[in-house]
């Protein structure tokens, strides 16, 4: 199957959940109010730290899956099954503990008001139950990643994601706005989709009579899975910790100010993302000298793309938050915004070295990675926070990952050729400097040409865009000279 394809089923995977967002958001935020919202995101963030319970078998699913390719549906069956009832064991004991200490950390360590405290104590069991649906469909998406059923996979997450938003939207604005209608109205929007993935991994990879559980298989997957739930208990600490440190020595209105735009530019990261998800069967199947050579190719065009991405999206941020939202919030999270996208530049990178490590059977090196990285993290943050504010917590974010791609890279033994890194460093730290926030300024003049300068160099540094585009150029000129009712 082509990893061109597949990647771009992934890109559209990710950017449909990105335009039902940009709509719903400012209504979200409409309709309940910066401070519901802000509960929502801390809720949202404490039950992924919970996700330590699915034993990181969704990765080893999809590695052990992709390396059974050509074996007999039976044998790919048996591990599914055997991952599949090891997840729901592990996610039931997730919820089982999540309920037991969810309590006492609602009511002590977290900043709100009394009223959505009790809401949000009253709808513990609901929030409980969602993490068993995560496990579940975590090996869902496992198996189908594996076949590279990727167009399926994202078709179901797509629907799946755009009825999490707007469901309890619908909910808030039309029955009630308080954390007790909300919080189970996400819950059940979160189950609908894992009954259309079981149909697709019944059929793609696909399910036939076999062992439902296996003891071999099962230490197979939990050695793999081992390392990578090690990955999975520091991971959500650090991608989380800074907004869960703004809520307790800031305010949960700051973290609607961290987490509006922490959402939004997180978005650039939805291209490495999708290649390196294309990737991961393919690194997980070929031999070490091929797969070096594949993850070279995808970092060239890493660079190439999301240097322009990058650029565009510190020019527009201030502005777009004026419009989007008000001139206020835009004081607020413009600079937060600006400040975590260099960091994304960076971290997109990491994708490619991450996944082959893991690809190669090395999660190891990862897991110990993020292990390393956790107390120097969380004392950066400590001070950011403590002295910049906002700020503070985007800029310790970013070193942070800075760090880490620096390290995979290493590990993984593949070159970041300055040559190419440089410049896209100096056009990233250039569009922050000349970010406009009034329509008509100087500034936006400079933007403009720097934003042309960087698709430019673009263009010149990585051929294969230029050869897409003359692809897709050729065959518009083609389908308008050529009548549709005489198209071959």
């Amino acid at each position: 199957m082509s990893i061109r394809r597949n990647t771009l089923y992934n890109l559209l995977g990710r950017i449909a959940p990105l335009a039902v967002s940009l709509i719903t958001v400012p209504l979200y935020l409409h309709a309940i109010g910066e401070a519901r919202y802000g509960v929502l995101a801390i809720i949202w963030l404490f039950t992924g730290y919970f996700g330590v319970f699915e034993m990181g078998l969704s990765r080893a699913s999809a590695y052990h899956l992709a390396r059974q390719h050509d074996e007999a549906p039976a044998v790919r069956s048996t591990t599914f099954w055997t991952a599949l009832w090891m997840n729901l064991g592990f996610g039931l004991l997730g919820a089982v503990v999540l309920y037991a200490i969810a309590q006492t950390v609602f009511t002590h360590f977290f900043h709100m008001p009394q009223s959505m405290r009790s809401s949000v104590l009253a709808s513990l069991p609901w929030i409980a139950a969602a993490l068993p649906l995560s496990t579940l469909g975590g090996v869902l998406a496992g198996a189908l990643e594996a076949r590279e059923r990727f167009a399926y996979m994202n078709l179901i997450g797509v629907f799946n994601t755009a009825l999490t938003q707007i469901g309890p939207l619908l909910v808030a604005l039309f029955i009630s706005p308080e954390l007790t209608w909300l919080i189970p109205a996400v819950v059940i929007a979160r189950a609908s989709g894992l009954l259309l993935q079981f149909v697709g991994v019944w059929r793609f990879l696909p399910i036939v009579p076999s062992t439902l559980f296996d003891g071999v298989r099962a230490r197979a997957l939990f050695t793999y899975g081992g390392w990578i739930s090690l990955t999975n208990i520091v991971a959500p600490i650090l991608v989380t910790l800074d907004r869960m440190l703004i809520g307790a020595l800031l305010s949960v209105q700051a973290v609607t100010y961290y987490t509006v735009p922490y959402n939004l530019v997180n978005r650039a990261s939805i291209l490495p993302g999708a290649l390196s998800t294309s990737l991961f069967p393919r690194f997980s199947r070929i031999e070490n000298g091929e797969g070096k050579h594949l993850a070279e190719r995808g970092l060239h065009l890493l660079v190439a793309v999301m240097t322009p991405v990058t650029v565009i999206g510190i020019v527009l941020l201030p502005l777009f938050l004026r419009y989007w939202i008000s001139p206020e919030f835009s004081r607020h999270g413009s600079t937060v915004g600006m400040i975590l996208l260099a960091g994304i530049w960076i971290n997109a990178l990491a994708y490619i070295p991450y996944g082959l490590l893991q690809g190669q059977g090395r999660p190891d090196i990862t897991a110990k990675l993020h292990l390393l990285e956790l107390p120097f993290f969380l004392l950066l943050l400590w001070g950011g926070i403590h002295w910049l504010g906002l700020p503070g917590a985007a800029l310790a974010w970013s070193l942070r990952v800075a760090a880490d791609a620096v390290l995979l890279f290493y590990f993984a033994r593949l070159p970041l050729r300055l040559r190419y890194a440089l410049p896209a460093l100096g056009m990233i730290g250039l569009a922050v400097v000349f970010a406009p926030h009034r329509v008509l300024s100087i500034y936006s003049v400079a933007a403009v040409f720097l934003t042309i300068f960087s698709m430019l160099w673009a263009l010149w540094i990585a051929p294969e865009i230029r050869q897409v585009l003359l692809r897709s150029s050729h065959g518009l000129c083609r389908s308008f000279r050529v009548p549709f009712w005489r198209h071959p």
